[in-house]
């Protein structure tokens, strides 16, 4: 599908032994975007180049960052998901109609594979090692203009203009970087956000701590610009 700043993209499906009821792998061959981290080989003595080779992390390497990027997702979810309690809790406690559209918008449904293989040459003792490990992430329909980054992780303003289409979602986002940031106390909020506008937002979110020092850090690896291969 395409390359970014860290990992690969490609089509691929999911069938589960045991299927959910809904979500990712609820059907067999249910459609996914695979990706696998990347690091850039140069040639020799010619670090700048453009012209590079990609290189595969070492499996524990290389489901070490993706497991750290699921949880990143894991956490993304849940604090997406305290912001709306408490939109709802303020709306039933209201007599009069909300005056506009709340937006109703989610993460990407995502998982990890992990290929494995055995050992032929001792087949009693039947151990398997893992070979590579994948992201998983359910597909988003759409054409690559309808993908928008909407604030990027190292400015809480929108990335985007008042004028342009998308804006009051964007203010929307920020919006629940605040509540977030509120209700854990100044510990932690979701920044970069990107996806589809009112639908789906990518997992390429990135999560901010604030550290005794009052200084923030990034736990997520950094994104690339307006990419949903990243």
């Amino acid at each position: 599908i395409g390359i970014g700043g860290f990992k690969t993209a490609h089509t691929g499906w999911l069938t589960l032994m045991s299927p959910p009821t809904s979500g990712l792998g609820s059907r067999a061959r249910h459609d996914v975007v695979v990706k696998r981290p990347f690091e850039k080989v140069y040639p020799k003595g010619m670090p700048a180049s453009l012209d590079f080779k990609i290189g595969r992390f070492a499996p524990k390497d290389e489901s070490a960052k993706l497991f750290r990027e699921a949880n990143v997702l894991y956490w993304a979810k849940a604090l997406l998901g305290l912001v709306y309690d408490v939109i709802d809790r303020a709306v039933a406690g209201t007599s009069e109609p909300v005056p506009f559209d709340i937006p109703r918008v989610r993460f990407v449904e995502a998982g990890l594979a992990l290929s494995y293989y055995q050992d032929s040459s001792k087949p009693a003792l039947k151990v398997a090692s893992a070979r590579a490990c994948f992201l998983l992430e359910e597909v988003i329909n759409g054409r690559d203009d309808d993908f928008v980054k909407y604030i990027h992780n190292m400015d809480p303003n929108p990335l985007l203009d008042p004028d342009e289409s998308g804006y009051d979602f964007a203010l929307f986002l920020a919006f629940t970087q605040h509540v977030q940031y509120v209700k854990t106390g100044g510990l932690v909020f979701i920044s970069d956000y990107q996806g589809m506008y009112f639908t789906l937002l990518h997992c390429a979110s990135a999560i901010l701590t604030l550290e005794s020092n009052r200084q923030y850090r990034a736990v997520d690896r950094p994104t690339d610009y307006d990419t949903p291969f990243g």
